[in-house]
């Protein structure tokens, strides 16, 4: 059994499509760069506005996952996301996202295509319908939770989540207080989603 990634770009026609195929790649190439000792395999996208990785572990998804999310949202580009968990039943490609087959690719790849499904954070547990059940629905808290979450507040998660910056170099570079950062921290609601993420490794682990 393996974790599966996956996601797409919502509404891509409406962007565009230079400036979107430039910053997705941008965004893939550096993925790849800093999560590479935590891949199976590759993050590539694969059917045009579609990214598709394998990971070690649930706690690499998620934050893989976190990472993928700030960095596209600070781009301006919405995306949907599912985590998967089952079987490959061919070798794991190290070297691409091609010829590789399994149900675990097959239902998550099912999952993440339903498009009556408005949940922006989506989980499919192989054989486990009651714990996908329960990840889903905190997959729904997490989605609702964004919506409220401003183009500022973005732009701090990207500093501290993608740049990796203190909170000195987040203030300088945002030209803002200290204390404006810790309220951009708590608005953003940095500290909740990773408090949940790490009640989704306990149920998982």
């Amino acid at each position: 059994m393996n974790y599966i990634l996956m996601g797409d770009v919502i509404n891509s026609r409406k962007k565009d499509t230079k400036i979107l195929w430039k910053d997705f790649n941008e965004i893939i190439e550096k993925s790849n760069y800093k999560y590479h000792d935590f891949m199976l395999s590759p993050l590539e996208i694969k059917s045009g506005d579609e990214f598709q990785v394998i990971m070690k572990d649930i706690q690499s998804s998620l934050k893989l996952l976190s990472y993928l999310n700030t960095y596209l949202m600070y781009k301006d580009i919405k995306t949907r996301f599912v985590i998967g968990y089952g079987e490959i039943e061919s070798s794991i490609n190290s070297y691409s996202e091609n010829n590789m087959l399994g149900q675990g690719l097959t239902e998550t790849y099912e999952v993440l295509n339903n498009k009556k499904d408005k949940n922006k954070y989506r989980f499919y547990i192989e054989n486990d319908e009651k714990t996908s059940i329960l990840l889903n629905s905190i997959g729904n808290l997490l989605t609702e939770i964004e919506k409220k979450i401003t183009k500022k507040q973005y732009e701090y998660l990207y500093n501290k989540i993608v740049l990796d910056y203190d909170i000195d170099t987040i203030s300088n570079k945002m030209n803002v207080t200290s204390r404006n950062i810790y309220d951009l921290e708590e608005r953003s609601k940095y500290k909740l989603f990773q408090n949940i993420f790490i009640s989704i490794e306990k149920v998982l682990i």
